[in-house]
């Protein structure tokens, strides 16, 4: 690669696999990314994505118009998903046996799902796409590139201790982002990934609090290690990957927090999110570890 070489330019004409990260209300961000690619003319062959990325990529994989993705996701309010079944939850230990998983039954965030995006199954999608699951029942990392859509981004949205536990084939799922924060390598093991020259990451950062304390220590103290397990977990990715001589661009945007109740702020974390797309498209590629 020449020091002049640009990420636009590595990246034109070639076809490479987008994968998307996990990020708490991430979809804001993603969306600004993709924008920010399909400005620069830079269209993927392939997507992978979990829990916020996911869903992004999803949509992404489905052929939806950049336009009415953006719709999609700024039109979004907490009434679209927000459905808290705290007495539900409680029958649920004595009648399945589960227990309290989440507060929200998710049974909007179905209907959303089911309700908007263009196809209903992997197999009738344009683009491939590869979406990752913690899969609770077993205790293992699960990839999925076939069957219905929509169970399997509503599993690998379903957020711990926000959306109950999916159930799917008799199994029980969470947030992919538990177990793989950015599925590059599973993206190129995969059979989708015989057909890629590279692979292009955007990655939205963990946030935690820099000094744990008071009465939530302790929940903040397991957010604070999980996310240091899931950033070394994908840099030991990138290693495997470099080894194997596989083009790997990461873009991370550090962008405005986006919670249930603050959603107004995806604007502004879309349109950075593209404006990051658009410096890192003009620069030469930045190695991880210098970007975070």
């Amino acid at each position: 690669m020449a020091p002049s070489s640009t990420l636009h330019s590595l990246l034109d004409g070639k076809r490479f696999g987008l994968v998307l990260s996990a990020g708490y209300f991430g979809f804001y961000g993603h969306a600004g990314f993709l924008k920010g690619l399909h400005g620069s003319g830079l269209k993927p062959h392939a997507y992978a994505g979990t829990s916020a990325g996911g869903m992004v990529a999803a949509y992404a994989a489905a052929g939806m118009p950049m336009p009415k993705l953006e719709e999609l996701v700024l039109s979004q309010t907490r009434a679209n998903f927000w459905d808290p079944d705290p007495l539900g939850a409680v029958f649920n230990v004595a009648s399945q046996g589960h227990g309290f998983t989440g507060l929200l039954k998710g049974e909007r965030f179905r209907r959303l799902l089911e309700s908007t995006l263009p196809v209903s199954t992997f197999e009738d999608l344009p683009h491939p796409l590869l979406l990752t699951a913690a899969n609770l029942t077993h205790g293992t990392h699960q990839v999925f590139t076939t069957g219905e859509l929509a169970p399997r981004v509503h599993a690998t949205c379903a957020y711990p201790g926000l959306f109950r536990a999916v159930p799917l084939d008799g199994q029980l799922f969470w947030d992919g982002g538990l177990v793989d924060k950015a599925p590059a390598l599973s993206l190129q093991e995969s059979a989708i990934g015989k057909d890629l020259d590279a692979i292009l990451v955007h990655f939205l950062p963990s946030r935690t609090r820099k000094v744990v304390g008071g009465p939530m220590a302790y929940p903040q103290g397991l957010a604070a290690g999980s996310a240091a397990l899931r950033r070394d977990h994908f840099r030991l990715q990138l290693t495997v990957l470099q080894t194997r001589n596989v083009p790997v661009y990461v873009v991370v945007s550090n962008l405005p927090p986006v919670t249930p109740t603050t959603l107004e702020r995806g604007f502004d974390a879309l349109d950075q999110a593209r404006l990051s797309a658009e410096r890192a498209l003009a620069r030469p590629p930045v190695p991880f570890e210098q970007s975070t």
